[in-house]
């Protein structure tokens, strides 16, 4: 007996020395790494007088020593470290005006930790013309197929064909000028992983300024080839400004910049246009990342896209006759500290959201206000001035699953004023305003003057608290002849919005559509549900 507890005490003794040594054994931190935030192929192509433009995360867990940069073999930047374990680095470089075309320029990026390990990104910049410009024919059409980097401006005229295949960027200053009544088409991939988009740039700008009889049209290739278009065919259109978001002064998204300081930044001008079954690669409609109030964006539609039809994150533009027909998920979304106004903007869509299968983001609104998920009080805080809004969702009847799309969600922080809304035919909520203190509502956020009927529910979270209090005129009377499949029609109340400011124009009624100035009929460039031009 005695032996084997003499046995057992060995054994447990053993086994602890065992996993003391364990732990005294020296640990191995990982070796350093580069994190590109900008997204950048080996070898990029620049013009000269041009800018390359990379922003690393340098890491180190045991200790970052040095970061330099070399150019043909060259040191032409060093930064030395002390305790730091990581450190974000900016690379801005011009290419030289005298610099022959042809040539290349090889840059090679690397970081050592205190244990003279080291982390390298090689990249090759070859100087020529960033621009493609061919002129094909395409069933039978003469086509300027274009693409690349467009660091000068440009007109597409009218009378030619344009095609852009893969990407076209507007930079470093240039303006793109888009003639009334031109159609410009984008390449379709067979390979979900392909997609083709438009880029403004901060700092460049788009003139798109049709009319209402010769509106501009931005749709798939597959309408000029006689093909049946799909709502992801290619990957929307991006607008990057200056204006500030709170989601930080320099923000990188799909490997482009936006944001900074300057409020009423310009980025040009879209009128009369709409852009067509756009969404490809979880891309939207438009994209409006730090847009300032000086962009001039009024007869818009976003017309059968996958994903959102108008994504917006912080800047300060403001939205009028604005429309999403058939959106597959929100209509519109707006966060990082947007602030702005809108006035007469209609969505209507026939796309079930649902849950299982996931589909459209979970559960899909028409309107969608965040400030920011992790902090509701970020500033710049998202604050809106809206009126004059008709919401129809795919259909509400009791009994029957139709999925799981909502109205308008307030929600995270945002706040302001929402007035003259016509909410009907959604599967789930009508209006639904969340995480706000109660001593905000009808201070820091007024919903008034709003019709939500024939919804699963018409009023949810803290919406019921605007619908109990009759002064807010929120209530669940259906709106005369607004149906599913029709959103011509108001009604009266007593709020103006041009008590809002200049921006409003005077609109004493709930809706965006009133039958005496029907603005969506008004010219040939707005597409019903069905695709028939109103």
């Amino acid at each position: 007996m005695m032996r084997n507890i003499q046995y057992i005490a060995l054994l447990i003794l053993g086994t602890f020395l065992h996993f003391s040594c364990d732990r005294e054994e020296p640990f191995d931190l990982p070796a350093p790494s580069l994190v590109l935030l900008t997204p950048t192929a080996p070898q990029i192509v620049q013009e000269p007088g041009n800018d390359i433009y990379l922003e690393f995360n340098v890491l180190a867990p045991s200790g970052l020593n040095s970061f330099i940069v070399l150019k043909d073999g060259e040191m032409i930047d060093e930064v030395n470290y002390t305790t730091e374990i990581s450190s974000k680095y900016v690379f801005e470089y011009t290419v030289p005006f005298e610099q022959a075309i042809g040539t290349t320029n090889e840059f090679e990026f690397l970081v050592t930790d205190s244990q003279d390990r080291s982390a390298r990104f090689d990249l090759s910049v070859l100087i020529r013309s960033t621009f493609s410009e061919v002129v094909e024919t395409v069933n039978g059409v003469e086509v300027t197929k274009i693409k690349g980097k467009l660091n000068n401006d440009y007109r597409f005229e009218i009378g030619k064909t344009y095609l852009i295949d893969s990407i076209l960027s507007v930079e470093n200053g240039a303006t793109l000028t888009i003639d009334p009544g031109s159609v410009v088409y984008f390449k379709t991939y067979p390979n979900p992983n392909e997609f083709s988009h438009l880029a403004i740039l901060r700092d460049s700008r788009i003139i798109a300024e049709g009319s209402k009889d010769d509106p501009i049209v931005f749709t798939s290739d597959k309408v000029l080839l006689n093909e049946t278009p799909a709502p992801n065919d290619w990957g929307g259109i991006f607008i990057l400004g200056n204006a500030p978001t709170n989601a930080g002064n320099t923000v990188i998204v799909d490997g482009y910049r936006y944001g900074g300081n300057r409020p009423n930044d310009n980025s040009g001008t879209l009128k009369y246009v709409r852009v067509e079954y756009a969404g490809k690669s979880g891309y939207h409609g438009m994209h409006f990342f730090g847009v300032g109030s000086q962009t001039i964006v009024e007869n818009l539609q976003i017309y059968r896209n996958e994903n959102i039809a108008v994504r917006v994150r912080g800047g300060r533009l403001n939205f009028k006759y604005l429309a999403g027909i058939g959106h597959g998920g929100y209509g519109i979304w707006c966060d990082e500290g947007w602030q702005g106004n809108g006035q007469f903007w209609l969505f209507q869509t026939d796309r079930q959201a649902t849950l299982v299968p996931v589909n459209f983001w979970n559960i899909a609104r028409s309107i969608e206000m965040r400030n920011n998920d992790g902090f509701f009080e970020t500033q710049p805080r998202t604050t809106f001035r809206i009126s004059n809004v008709t919401l129809i969702g795919n259909g509400y009847e009791q009994g029957v699953n139709n999925g799981t799309r909502r109205g308008v969600r307030i929600r995270t922080g945002a706040r302001g004023i929402l007035q003259n809304m016509i909410v009907t035919q959604f599967p789930d909520d009508g209006v639904r305003v969340e995480d706000l203190p109660v001593s905000d509502f009808g201070q820091q956020m007024t919903l008034g003057n709003t019709f939500s009927f024939n919804n699963a529910r018409n009023y949810e979270q803290d919406a019921p608290i605007f619908a109990n209090d009759p002064s807010y005129n929120v209530n669940e009377t259906a709106a005369a002849g607004i149906t599913l499949n029709n959103f011509v029609g108001v009604e009266p109340t007593t709020f103006n919005p041009s008590s809002l400011g200049s921006f409003f124009t005077s609109a004493p009624f709930a809706g965006a559509v009133h039958i005496d100035n029907d603005w969506t009929a008004d010219g040939n460039w707005f597409k019903n549900l069905d695709g028939t031009i109103r």
